[in-house]
């Protein structure tokens, strides 16, 4: 799937090969910074991650399991963020989980809301413009209040808390559940 979400300053797309510096320059420069909140990654070079990524993003966009985004900026053309939507259940369920980073140097700039609002676009438009879901779910360490505060900001509402419900940095973390559906989002980019 090539779908494509366009915003108002940014452009949602699958990574692609000529995308490595920039991808090795968002991993290196918010490595510290998203530590607390990250799952512990094996010891590989940031481009070996990047080739991972990459063969990931072949293998889900041809069986449809995942959306996987980076997200660039229209002006200066630099990554900003990735968002993703993994774990994309079809049948009576309709539903997927939705993840999401904002680069390091650009935290607070509107980004993250810009790109998670237009991820839900392409969740939500209907088959053909997008990918026809129901339910999107988001699943957020509790100390990670930028996340939430995004979350919230575009409409997710809480669910609830799951305990001891992913290990991140070596530790089992509890996660605060969000979720929205299409009945609660007005599609505005597709």
């Amino acid at each position: 799937m090539s779908l494509v979400v366009e915003t108002d300053r940014l452009v949602l797309r699958a990574l692609a090969e000529a995308d490595r510096a920039e991808f090795v320059r968002v991993e290196v420069e918010g490595r510290e910074h998203f530590a607390p909140w990250m799952p512990r990654r094996e010891p590989i070079s940031d481009d070996e991650m990047f080739d991972r990524q990459l063969a990931r993003l072949a293998s889900s966009e041809r069986d449809g399991s995942e959306l996987r985004r980076a997200v660039f900026s229209c002006d200066d053309k630099r990554l900003v963020g990735f968002v993703n939507l993994t774990q994309i259940f079809r049948g009576p369920f309709q539903s997927c989980y939705m993840g999401w980073r904002v680069a390091a140097d650009v935290l607070r700039k509107g980004y993250g809301t810009e790109m998670v609002g237009g991820m839900l676009d392409a969740a939500f438009a209907p088959e053909g413009r997008g990918l026809g879901l129901h339910r999107v779910q988001a699943n957020i360490v509790p100390t990670n209040e930028l996340s939430l505060r995004l979350a919230e900001r575009v409409g997710f509402r809480r669910e609830g808390v799951a305990l001891r419900y992913l290990e991140i940095a070596g530790e089992w973390a509890d996660h605060v559940m969000l979720a929205k559906t299409v009945e609660e989002h007005e599609v505005r980019r597709m």
